[in-house]
């Protein structure tokens, strides 16, 4: 409940400030608990949709180099679309007399787009890995011979460096994909280009063979290439039964039942 009260606290501190700014002219819109009303309602709105679209971006792009704050930008780009027209229908409901203006959606959706962009990437800056801000002073790559233990559950290329999941956290060490994957001390799979995942970290699969995810025991979600799902099957990984994929030897999951 602690991280949710803090984000509404700060939604309802940000609508508040721009109701008293008035960007893009609000200024001139009503009064100022109109306003209030109006910029809290679309900062609420706006912390489900962008908070959601930032949540599926951090799941499918690592939050590291060039692709993150790209994904970031394309993600803020999709969740203006409902954003603007929420805002829109309310301004004109609130204020009839914006619908002379006849302001083009366009123009709301760029200026959505701008509070929405300048958001996620503040966002994405301050709640980024620690370990990927740290630059030269990351954790190098282990000597030869040295192993990463039983206990690591994952491994997750990001750019140059190498991050192991364990069940107490993650970090990131300077390595190839490759050759961390020969230091682990356990059972387990290339599920894809960028992962290596341990058997035993496994705990659900999810989607089809087009598109396979793995749910891990700390609650990460590993991707599985298309090309990856034979060598889980062949492995008694997954199986396949009508059309549902679960856990080989432990009985199929649906969608459904989880």
């Amino acid at each position: 409940m602690r991280p949710l009260i803090r984000w509404l606290t700060l939604a309802l501190a940000t609508g508040a400030l721009l109701a008293a700014l008035g960007p893009f002219g609000s200024y001139l819109n009503g009064s100022l608990t109109e306003r209030a009303g109006y910029w809290i309602g679309a900062v609420l709105l706006g912390l489900l949709l962008y908070g959601s679209a930032y949540r599926l971006a951090a799941r499918w792009t690592p939050q590291t180099g060039f692709r993150w704050w790209l994904a970031l930008i394309a993600a803020s780009i999709v969740a203006s679309v409902p954003e603007t027209l929420a805002t829109r229908a309310a301004a004109f409901w609130l204020w009839p007399e914006l619908t002379r203006l006849q302001l083009p959606f366009l123009t709301w959706f760029a200026q959505s787009v701008t509070i929405g962009t300048t958001a996620m990437l503040l966002i994405g800056f301050f709640r980024r890995p620690i370990a990927a801000a740290a630059g030269p002073t990351r954790k190098p790559a282990p000597a030869d011979g040295v192993s990463l233990g039983p206990d690591v559950l994952a491994l997750q290329m990001e750019d140059h460096y190498v991050r192991v999941h364990r069940a107490t956290g993650s970090a990131l060490i300077l390595m190839p994909l490759g050759t961390a994957i020969t230091h682990v001390e356990a059972d387990g799979l290339r599920t894809h280009r960028s992962w290596w995942v341990a058997r035993r970290a496994v705990v659900s699969v999810e989607g089809n063979p087009r598109s396979m995810r793995l749910i891990l025991s700390n609650g990460v979600v590993a991707p599985v290439a298309r090309s990856a799902v034979i060598h889980l099957k062949a492995a008694g990984w997954v199986s396949a039964a009508g059309g549902t994929i679960g856990l080989a030897g432990q009985g199929l999951v649906s969608p459904g039942e989880r």
